[in-house]
């Protein structure tokens, strides 16, 4: 888009040139480069910007991903324990009946 309007700003100052004067044509010329000019730093404000923009989602992607990797970790540390717990169970209750089954044979 700014470069249209530079164009633009352009071929308006060349089409105003070729039925004026020398000094208009002077004015004119400085008109198209100012307007040019004005497109140009346009153009590297909306380049800043973007950059800046990806450069604020890029940390927010890297923060969400940290985020989601120290979740990840602590419900695997989390399920890591309730399994050794889970195991701990079994092998008490597997104790206990056999000590039971123990029992009833000794009687």
């Amino acid at each position: 888009m700014p470069k249209l309007i530079g164009v633009c700003a352009i071929i308006a100052a060349m089409a105003a040139g070729w039925g004026c004067s020398p000094s208009d044509q002077d004015r004119a010329r400085e008109q198209g480069r100012e307007a040019q000019e004005k497109a140009h730093q346009q153009i590297d404000q909306a380049r800043d910007k973007l950059r800046q923009e990806l450069k604020r989602a890029d940390e927010q992607t890297r923060e969400d991903l940290d985020k989601a990797r120290d979740q990840l970790h602590q419900a695997l540390g989390k399920s890591e324990r309730d399994v050794d717990k889970a195991r701990d169970k079994l092998r008490q209750e597997r104790q206990e009946n056999e000590k039971r089954d123990n029992d009833r044979d000794s009687r």
